[in-house]
């Protein structure tokens, strides 16, 4: 009896797929940053803070899905550039939190609409069901990969 071997077809497997749309996407709108003096990480991080303010650097590591060290270093970076300050919890004065300075705030919205445009330029073949649908599977697909962390 002959055995079937499956043949991984790296053209068809979801997370190069995901790893390719992203990368073009993300390559482009690192370029359109340049003139802001940031990095698609350092946008990311802002993007996160003026979503959800305060965050400490454990939640905002797991939000934008990079690790710890990197994302220290990310943040001293944006305090640097007086982006974004460390501030002591009033609960807990051993813990940090992360917030928009109001440079980065203004930076953060100015920058905004050009980050929308991306999306909806790789969008822009899309029925507003399938981006829906889109954003759905992306959501799932990222909560199936918790185990894999």
């Amino acid at each position: 009896m002959k055995t079937l071997v499956s043949k991984h077809d790296l053209e068809k497997a979801i997370p190069f797929l995901l790893a390719r749309a992203g990368a073009r996407m993300g390559n482009a709108f690192s370029k359109a940053l340049k003139p802001y003096g940031l990095s698609l990480s350092e946008w990311r991080v802002c993007a996160s803070l003026q979503h959800t303010p305060r965050q400490a650097l454990s939640e905002l590591a797991t939000h934008i899905g990079t690790d710890l060290s990197a994302l220290s270093r990310i943040v001293d970076r944006l305090v640097a550039q007086g982006l974004v300050a460390r501030e002591k919890c009033d609960a807990d004065g051993r813990a940090v939190r992360i917030t928009l300075s109001t440079r980065g705030q203004a930076l953060t919205r100015k920058i905004t609409p050009m980050a929308r445009h991306y999306e909806s330029v790789a969008l822009s073949d899309f029925t507003a069901v399938e981006v829906k649908t889109l954003r759905a599977m992306l959501l799932r697909l990222h909560q199936n990969a918790s185990p894999l962390a």
